[in-house]
């Protein structure tokens, strides 16, 4: 496990920017991270298990990350996936009873590892950031609300499709979408099969929905994938 001292360039201060560290004056910033611990993964590498007790606050600053838990059955259900300029997951600081999920790199990169103490303290101090800090954690369990009520068979393939698509398109700003993930992990992220994921995405394509050309995914009728998402 690599760990180095953090430096923050102007090229990596950009990663807070979309985090509840966006509500601090960059010195702060800077303060915070020569406190911090600079960790370089491997891909496939386990961040923390499921069960494990005490996991560490981790930042991501490059690469991807899946949050995983076994099911009942033996399958995989992955609940979300952790791209750069997020936690990957800010419950660590008040969880009891073990992790409920594990986090297991998709690709390598590297992210910053904060002290607990040190953002509790900040969430003390700090009024904003503690603020912005519970709307980025009631953000993160509302979305495994809907993860669990689509489990349970309420939401059907073609809603789920067409919000993750919606989602993503949102995210990177385009409705231009290059998955950087394989469509066996996109329909575990979905809760689906595989098999009617693509049928989905091929149903989509016949309505002029969206194009989709191997990894390239392009959203053609926003209005009506947004009603499919509110089936």
């Amino acid at each position: 496990m690599p760990i180095t001292e953090p430096r923050l360039s102007s090229e990596n201060e950009g990663i807070f920017l979309l985090s509840p560290f966006d509500v601090l004056e960059q010195h702060e910033r800077e303060e915070l991270t020569k406190k911090a611990r600079l960790h370089a993964f491997s891909a496939e590498e386990v961040l923390y298990a499921q069960g494990q007790e005490d996991a560490p606050l981790f930042f991501l600053c490059s690469g991807l990350i899946k949050l995983s838990c076994s099911a009942s059955h033996g399958r995989e259900c992955v609940l979300h996936l952790i791209r750069p300029s997020s936690f990957v997951d800010m419950g660590v600081l008040f969880y009891e009873g073990g992790m409920p999920y594990s986090a297991i790199a998709i690709n390598q990169g590297t992210l910053y590892l904060f002290e607990k103490s040190l953002i509790l303290g900040l969430m003390q101090s700090n009024a904003a950031f503690a603020l912005r800090a519970m709307k980025y954690m009631a953000a993160r369990q509302r979305l495994f609300i809907n993860k669990l009520v689509g489990s349970q068979g309420r939401i059907s393939v073609a809603c789920r499709v067409s919000a993750w698509l919606l989602h993503r398109s949102r995210m990177d700003g385009s409705e231009i979408l290059y998955l950087d993930i394989s469509r066996e992990l996109m329909a575990r992220l979905l809760g689906v099969t595989r098999e009617s994921m693509s049928r989905e995405l091929s149903r989509l394509a016949e309505l002029g929905y969206i194009s989709v050309d191997r990894r390239r995914i392009t959203l053609l009728d926003t209005k009506a994938l947004q009603k499919l998402a509110n089936m």
